[in-house]
């Protein structure tokens, strides 16, 4: 593993450690937080490209770090309207990801946190249609 992808992998886990760290009624804060700095740079010019290379990088523990503080950010509906800012990418994304565990690996964290977020993502309507579209529901 590069140095780059490790140092993005020590930064996600800090932030997902420090949002469990923190009593559940102010983790909201943190969610706004991440929000307002842009973590996943979803605000950007780029819009959706930076978070969906970084779900496209075959790494287990950024994929683990990343899909933890996705499902962080997507517990609140400020941080679901700031993962579908742009389009419904991140979640055909998602969906793409969830499909292609291994059925050896039902049950895992990744496989885990990925229905987490697609469930906590169902809470705008227009996500529903892709859910469908997808054969997940």
């Amino acid at each position: 593993m590069n140095n780059d992808a490790h140092s993005v992998i020590e930064v996600l886990l800090s932030l997902r450690v420090n949002a469990l760290q923190i009593a559940p009624e102010l983790r909201k804060n943190l969610v706004y937080e991440i929000i307002r700095n842009d973590v996943f740079l979803l605000n950007s010019r780029a819009k959706n490209q930076f978070l969906l290379e970084l779900l496209a990088i075959e790494n287990a523990s950024l994929r683990h770090a990343l899909l933890s503080l996705i499902s962080i950010v997507a517990s609140t509906l400020k941080g679901v309207e700031y993962l579908l800012c742009n389009d419904q990418m991140i979640i055909t994304t998602l969906i793409h990801i969830l499909k292609s565990i291994p059925a050896n690996e039902d049950g895992s964290v990744n496989q885990r946190f990925l229905v987490a977020i697609l469930q906590k993502v169902s809470i705008k309507s227009d996500s529903i249609p892709i859910l469908f579209d997808m054969h997940l529901v």
